[in-house]
């Protein structure tokens, strides 16, 4: 009987303050992001944003490895990634300019294009 009752009590849900604490603590992590959404197009690339995320984490782990994922395949994963990245940043500078806001294209993609542009001259 005890038993069931321990169970009971680890499975309770945490509290909103337990929830709010946990929040500001993942907020001061190295490498942690605070992102507002305003639209529900926004709030599911989010989500798929969280998933992809932690999937790379289990993608690094596994890179390599016996029963795992080889560096070949690996490097063809993160091509595709990229250039599905592009394509959305392409996307929001076309929705951006439509709109006339200023899109900022990211600092990485810049530098990955100079770089490809350099290896296609050679």
């Amino acid at each position: 009987m005890t038993d069931a009752i321990e169970k009971k009590q680890e499975k309770k849900k945490p509290s909103w303050q337990e929830i709010r604490e946990k929040k500001i603590s993942m907020v001061k992590e190295r490498g942690a992001r605070v992102l507002k959404v305003n639209s529900p197009l926004g709030s599911t690339m989010f989500y798929i944003l969280r998933q992809f995320d932690m999937a790379y984490a289990n993608f690094k782990a596994r890179l390599g490895e016996m029963d795992g994922i080889s560096h070949e395949e690996g490097e063809e994963l993160m091509a595709e990634g990229r250039e599905i990245i592009i394509a959305f940043s392409d996307y929001t500078a076309k929705l951006s300019k439509r709109i006339r806001f200023r899109y900022y294209t990211p600092r990485e993609i810049d530098e990955f294009m100079k770089t490809a542009k350099d290896i296609d001259r050679q």
